[in-house]
Order: C-alpha cells, then sequence, then structure tokens
C-alpha cells in the first residue's frame, strides 16, 4: 500500500502504523535495529528530529521503501471554479 508522505507530521502516524501491522511493540522494533523503546518513541513523536539514515534503516526492518516522485497535481471539482 502506497502511503504519500508530504509532511514530517505525516511520517511518524505512517511509521507507526508499519510497526503495528507487523505485530511489534516499539521495543521490539527498536530491538531489531539496535535502538532503544524512548529512541523509537521520539521518532515515531518527532521524525523530523532524525537523520535519513536511522529512516532507511527503520523501514528495511518494517519491510518498507522509500519513494519519491513528482506530486500528482490536483484534480479540481467541478464546482471550484477557475483556480490559479
Amino acid at each position: 500500500m502506497m502511503m504519500p508522505i508530504r509532511t514530517t507530521g505525516q511520517l511518524g502516524p505512517v511509521l507507526r502504523s508499519l510497526r503495528k501491522a507487523k505485530g511489534w511493540s516499539q521495543a521490539e522494533l527498536g530491538r531489531r535495529v539496535g535502538l532503544s523503546q524512548e529512541r523509537i518513541s521520539a521518532i515515531e513523536s518527532r521524525p523530523e528530529k532524525v537523520n535519513l539514515d536511522t529512516l532507511l534503516t527503520l523501514a528495511m526492518a518494517l519491510d518498507a521503501e522509500w519513494s519519491i516522485g513528482e506530486r500528482a497535481p490536483a484534480t479540481p471539482s467541478p464546482d471550484a471554479g477557475e483556480q490559479w
């Protein structure tokens, strides 16, 4: 399932969702990547404070991948009128 992330605020819940889908606690994920439960909690709460290497390590542990691409253009609704 693709989960577009456009803000750091969206990253924490996605990481949490991936972890919970595996049935893992924060402590279990931390054990698998060599981090404490407290650090996993901090990452899920404030992912903007995490370096890319750590995020990639978490993605690998969660069997997830990062993908970067152009954002699809917004489709205007029929009653929205002309948009600039």
